[in-house]
C-alpha cells in the first residue's frame, strides 16, 4: 500500500516594512517597467522579497502575471496598464480558486 509522503514544507513569510516599500517605490519612480533582476542587482533585494514588497504596497507597485516587471503606479502608470494588471491578477485568482475547489471535491470524495 502506498502512503503519501508526509512532508511539511513551510516557507517563512517575507517580512516587509513600510521602509522597504518606500525604498522600492523610490527606485521605481521615473523608471517605467523594471525587471526583478534589475531591482535585485541595484537594491540587493531578492525576487521573493520584491514580490512581497509589491504585495504589501497597497497597489502602489504594479506587477503580476504577464507584466513586464514592476512599475510605480501613482503618477507613473497609465490607467489601462493598472487595469490590465488587475484583470490578470483576477484571472489568475479565478483559476487558482477553481483548482482549489476541484481539490476539495476530491478530498471530500476520498475522505468518505
Amino acid at each position: 500500500m502506498e502512503t503519501p509522503l508526509d512532508l511539511a514544507i513551510k516557507v517563512p513569510a517575507q517580512e516587509v516594512s513600510a521602509e522597504d516599500v518606500e525604498h522600492v517605490c523610490d527606485f521605481l519612480r521615473g523608471n517605467g517597467w523594471v525587471k526583478a533582476r534589475e531591482i535585485e542587482a541595484k537594491l540587493n533585494i531578492d525576487e521573493r522579497k520584491i514580490r512581497a514588497i509589491a504585495e504589501h504596497s497597497k497597489g502602489r507597485i504594479l506587477s503580476g502575471p504577464g507584466c513586464p516587471g514592476y512599475k510605480l503606479f501613482d503618477g507613473h502608470a497609465e490607467i489601462g496598464e493598472a487595469d490590465l494588471a488587475a484583470g490578470r491578477l483576477e484571472s489568475q485568482a479565478k483559476h487558482m480558486l477553481s483548482r482549489a475547489v476541484a481539490y476539495r471535491k476530491r478530498i471530500h470524495r476520498f475522505a468518505k
